[in-house]
C-alpha cells in the first residue's frame, strides 16, 4: 500500500512540475512554429530526397508508416504538389537556403521550450541561434532520410548487402526482421540528439536516454491510438468539413510536441539530485504538504537531515 501511495505522490509531483514549467504553452508554441515551417521544410526535404534519387511512390509509402491514417493524405497531397511544380529539376541553392532558414523557426520553438524544461537561460546570440537551428534542421532532414531508407528500403538494402557484403547477410536479415524495433531505435536516437544538442547546456548521453526512449515509445503508441480514435470514434469531419485534415494534423503535432517536452521533464527529474532528496522527504510523510507550507517543510527537513544540505528554493531561481 505504501508503494502505491509513493507512486501516486511521484506522479502528482511530476504533474505539478509539468504545470509549473508551462509545458502545454510551449508545446503549442513549438507546434505552431513547426507547422508554419512545414511547407518550406518539405521543399528542403524533397530536394535532399532527389539528390538520393528516391522514388516519390516509395517516399509516400514511408509517409503511410510515419503518420496517422487521418493525416497522411494531406501530407501526400503536399508531396504531390511539390513534385509536380518541381518539373523534375532541383530547386536552386538560393531557394534551398531560404527554405532551410524558414524551416529553422520550428527548431527555434523547440529550443525555447526545452530551455524552459531544463531551467536554462538562453545566452546565445539570436543570429547565431538561428544559424544553429538551420544546421540542426538540415541534420534532422538527413536523419529522416536515413530512417526512411531503413524502414522502407529494407528489402533493397538486404539484397544489396547480400551482393556486396555477403558475410553480413545474416546480420542484415535479423535487422530487416525487426523493423519495428529498428524504428523505435531510430526515434530514440532522434530524441536523444534533440535533448543533447538543442538546449543551451552540456550533458551526458546516459542522462538523456530515459526521456528519449519514453518519448519514442510515446510517439509510436500515441500515433497508433490517435489513428484508431480518429477512424472509429471521432466526428471531426462533421465539425470542420474541408479543414478536418489540417485540424487533425495540428492536434497530432501538438501532442507530439507535448511528448517531446515530457521526455525532457523526465530527464530533468531523474538527473536532479536535489529533487530526489526533496521527493524522498515528501514521501516519508503521509500528511500532504501544501505549497503555502513549503518553507516550513524545508525547515523541518533541514532539522531531520542536517547533512543533506539545503533544498533549493525553486521559486527563487525563476
Amino acid at each position: 500500500m505504501n508503494i502505491i501511495i509513493s507512486i501516486y505522490k511521484i506522479i502528482r509531483a511530476f504533474g505539478r512540475k509539468v504545470k509549473e514549467d508551462n509545458i502545454a504553452a510551449f508545446s503549442a508554441q513549438a507546434a505552431f512554429f513547426v507547422i508554419i515551417s512545414f511547407f518550406p521544410f518539405f521543399m528542403l526535404f524533397l530536394t535532399l530526397i532527389q539528390y538520393f534519387s528516391i522514388d516519390p511512390n516509395v517516399f509516400k509509402n514511408a509517409i503511410y508508416q510515419l503518420f496517422p491514417d487521418s493525416i497522411d493524405q494531406m501530407v501526400i497531397g503536399v508531396v504531390n504538389e511539390i513534385y509536380a511544380n518541381d518539373s523534375g529539376t532541383l530547386i536552386s541553392v538560393t531557394a534551398a537556403i531560404s527554405a532551410l532558414w524558414a524551416a529553422s523557426r520550428g527548431i527555434l520553438g523547440i529550443v525555447k521550450g526545452l530551455n524552459a524544461v531544463y531551467g536554462i537561460r538562453e545566452s546565445r546570440n539570436s543570429f547565431l541561434l538561428r544559424i544553429i537551428s538551420a544546421f540542426y534542421t538540415l541534420a534532422f532532414s538527413i536523419i529522416l532520410i536515413v530512417s526512411i531508407s531503413i524502414l522502407v528500403f529494407g528489402n533493397q538494402l538486404y539484397h544489396w548487402v547480400i551482393q556486396k557484403i555477403p558475410v553480413l547477410s545474416h546480420l542484415a536479415l535479423v535487422i530487416i526482421s525487426i523493423r519495428t524495433i529498428a524504428g523505435l531505435l531510430i526515434l530514440t536516437s532522434f530524441f536523444l540528439m534533440v535533448y543533447m544538442v538543442i538546449p543551451n547546456r552540456s550533458t551526458k548521453l546516459y542522462r538523456e536516454f530515459p526521456g528519449a526512449l519514453i518519448a519514442a515509445i510515446g510517439w509510436m503508441g500515441f500515433s497508433y491510438l490517435y489513428s484508431f480514435y480518429i477512424d472509429n470514434m471521432s466526428n471531426y469531419s462533421k465539425t470542420y468539413g474541408s479543414l478536418t485534415a489540417i485540424v487533425l494534423f495540428m492536434l497530432w503535432f501538438y501532442f507530439i510536441m507535448h511528448i517531446l517536452f515530457i521526455g525532457g521533464e523526465i530527464n530533468t527529474v531523474l538527473s536532479s539530485g536535489d529533487l530526489v532528496y526533496y521527493m524522498k522527504y515528501l514521501f516519508s510523510h503521509r500528511k500532504e504538504i501544501s505549497l503555502e507550507k513549503k518553507k516550513a517543510a524545508d525547515q523541518i527537513y533541514m532539522q531531520e537531515h542536517p547533512k543533506k544540505g539545503n533544498i533549493p528554493d525553486k521559486s527563487s531561481k525563476k
